[in-house]
């Protein structure tokens, strides 16, 4: 018959929860005194930016927002040289900016979102595990690659294209006392954008694919919807908070980039005429980040210096527009989803 004995040193109570309560709290501490510090950062650039930049809004108003007499270019070398006539040189019409920046985002948008969803889609519901497998990482790549080596592709490799066969001869000649037409124009801003969002929505939406409970899409399937049909009927239903966070995203990407742009679209702040017909496309443009870029060695002079805040300015307030708006898009995509 067996015996149990009993143990002649009682184990103690371990104190770990005490020590792992301190630790939490130690770590949440940290969080939140590192979320802080970011906020404050956030708020001091922001404050510097617009203080750096108000003087160029006080001095023009509402026209700042037009478009004047003299080119932009024009008015940007006399803000960093001075007035021709003597004297500090104030007035800019910031509109041909404005405009470069409208027109690269917003074409380069309209190109990418049906391309991204209709590539996620087939990765994400459609393609064979390996191909799919195979083309992750690719995407990734892309999507991750630096704006310069999307430049580089651009301005050798697709600018020289568009140079040699869109353009012909007489109508550069034509043109050419107005503006000089060039492969790098609106057409390649748009596809350079387009080539660097395209792989970051891509991911984005094929990741939220991924997540679609797979009972939804099965139930579906047990319905009679064949897989296009399904993945039209519920996943994308399902998707459309990440559609609208990736595509705002992607947007604020596009808003933002300089090195790409600069090298693409001409750098010429011109206000391509829609009486030219496709070669409205073919004219050159100058966004509101490249020109920041474009005259970044001016900063010397506080004219010029203001005038490139100022567009620094338009870039802060659209990007959080585009946050705010996001986030308020994903809300009720969410609602009208949780109610249907």
């Amino acid at each position: 018959m067996a015996t149990f004995t009993r143990p002649l040193v009682e184990p103690r109570p371990q104190s770990g929860g005490a020590s792992a309560t301190r630790a939490d709290g130690i770590f949440r501490a940290v969080l939140i005194a590192i979320s802080a510090f970011m906020l404050i950062v956030i708020a001091a650039i922001t404050v510097f930016v617009f203080y750096v930049g108000w003087p160029s809004f006080s001095a023009n108003g509402l026209s700042w927002f037009g478009s004047g007499d003299t080119p932009l270019d024009v008015e940007l070398g006399y803000s960093f040289l001075g007035d021709p006539e003597g004297g500090r040189y104030t007035t800019l019409n910031a509109w041909p900016a404005l405009l470069g920046t409208l027109l690269t985002t917003g074409g380069a948008l309209l190109l990418s979102f049906p391309f991204a969803l209709l590539a996620a889609i087939f990765i994400a519901e459609l393609a064979p595990k390996r191909l799919a497998a195979f083309l992750d990482p690719i995407v990734s790549v892309l999507a991750a690659t630096p704006s310069v080596i999307y430049g580089l592709f651009a301005i050798l490799v697709l600018a020289p294209l568009i140079e040699q066969n869109l353009i012909p001869q007489d109508k550069a000649e034509q043109i050419s006392p107005v503006v000089t037409l060039t492969g790098a124009n609106v057409l390649l801003g748009i596809l350079v954008l387009t080539l660097m969002i395209a792989p970051l929505m891509i991911a984005i939406f094929a990741d939220a694919l991924r997540a679609v409970p797979v009972k939804w899409k099965e139930g579906a399937i047990a319905l009679g919807c064949d897989e296009w049909r399904m993945t039209r009927r519920v996943s994308i239903r399902a998707i459309r908070p990440a559609l609208v966070a990736g595509t705002t995203l992607a947007m604020g990407r596009a808003v933002g980039e300089a090195i790409a742009l600069s090298m693409a679209t001409g750098s010429i702040a011109f206000i391509p005429n829609p009486l030219d017909g496709y070669f409205f496309f073919l004219e050159p443009v100058r966004s509101l980040a490249s020109s920041i870029v474009d005259y970044s060695e001016g900063f010397e002079s506080p004219e010029l210096k203001a005038n490139l805040f100022a567009f620094g300015v338009i870039l802060l307030i659209t990007t959080a527009a585009l946050t705010i708006g996001a986030k308020i898009a994903s809300r009720a995509a969410e609602k009208k989803l949780g109610g249907s």
